[in-house]
């Protein structure tokens, strides 16, 4: 039996590109849930990998596909249908969502998650940071919220660290990584986002303990 469900739909008909459950799924469990956006196809074979470099075990995922060219608020509406949908067939931990994207979609992820940071227990955005002034809208309720932003050294990187600057300074828990490679995101920086990821559940833990 494949660990990968990969389909064009969930069981409740919300359109996506893949769907990954862990390597001995526990249904009982709640499990992290990392939500993609992807403004291009994404194979199956390729989102499987992308999942299995972060953790084979940790989380569950779903890439959903998206138009570079969308309303933010109708990408976070799509969101929203996929991750209930996702939650209707799987265990997920409602405060474990995070958002994540790569290249044309990591602005997209970083906007919609910073307008709707009660959704979502972080943001990943790899990739060009979006250009509105906007980001801060909901500057109450984004206090102590995690983002993880990436980029490589090029045009783009003044623009990420100005916006790390930004939420920095609005109170947010922000890690900014840089890669060399241009074509694709090397395997470490995978390994790191795990490790960002799995350091925020663990401090989550310690709060409530």
């Amino acid at each position: 039996m494949p660990l990968a469900l990969l389909a064009p739909a969930t069981r409740s008909g919300a359109e996506i590109d893949g769907l990954f459950l862990p390597e001995g799924y526990e249904p009982t469990y709640a499990y992290p849930l990392l939500v993609w956006l992807s403004t291009v196809p994404v194979s199956p074979c390729e989102f499987e990998r992308r999942m299995r470099a972060i953790s084979e075990r940790n989380y569950l995922g779903v890439c959903i596909p998206v138009s570079p060219h969308a309303e933010i608020a109708d990408v976070a509406a799509q969101v929203q249908n996929v991750v209930c949908a996702v939650r209707r067939d799987h265990h997920v931990h409602s405060e474990r969502i995070v958002l994540a994207a790569t290249a044309d979609g990591a602005a997209i992820a970083l906007e919609v998650a910073l307008r709707h940071p009660s959704w979502f227990g972080g943001v990943v955005s790899l990739g060009a940071p979006p250009a509105t002034r906007c980001l801060l809208a909901e500057a109450n309720e984004l206090r102590g919220f995690r983002a993880f932003l990436g980029g490589t050294p090029g045009a783009d990187w003044p623009a990420l660290k100005r916006t790390e600057r930004l939420l920095w300074t609005a109170g947010l828990n922000v890690r900014l990584w840089q890669w060399a490679e241009r074509a694709r995101i090397p395997a470490n920086l995978w390994r790191e986002l795990n490790h960002w990821l799995m350091a925020g559940i663990e401090n989550e833990a310690t709060v409530w303990a």
